[in-house]
């Protein structure tokens, strides 16, 4: 009998440890993939956003230098998402201009995107007349 206990024991234990995303399939790194505008199609090839907890970081990795990055908040329910307040990462007193948030296809302080598709590798999101399409990365 104290073998089957210890058994349950280490089973509760085991379930117990596994990772809990607040914001479900959306938390992780996304690769923007192709922004869809006015019938233009833009494919950008350097510009990631990542979601944790109540935070959204926007970034570009370029091939030489460090990466340029921004930190902000997010709000994510019933299928709406608002970012904004990004300030550069590791120099909070640099408030992220219009003219940066336009190098990722951001084109207000606050954005508040309409996710049309989610799942565990596929994002799909409108803002207007905008269409993004993002992979996990």
């Amino acid at each position: 009998m104290k073998k089957y206990i210890y058994i349950l024991i280490f089973t509760l234990a085991l379930s117990a440890c596994d990772k809990v995303y607040i914001n479900g399939e959306l938390d992780g790194m996304w690769k923007l993939q192709q922004v869809e505008c006015d019938n233009e199609i833009h494919h950008p090839t350097d510009i990631y956003y990542s979601f944790q907890r109540h935070m959204a970081q926007i970034g570009k990795y370029y091939e030489e230098g460090l990466p340029l990055r921004f930190i902000g908040n997010m709000k994510y329910m019933d299928n709406t998402l608002t970012i904004g307040g990004f300030r550069k990462f590791l120099e909070e007193e640099h408030v992220c201009s219009l003219e940066e948030l336009q190098q990722f296809y951001l084109y207000d302080e606050t954005t508040t995107f309409i996710i049309d598709k989610l799942d565990d590798e596929l994002l799909i999101m409108h803002k207007g007349n905008r269409r993004y399409t993002l992979n996990k990365w």
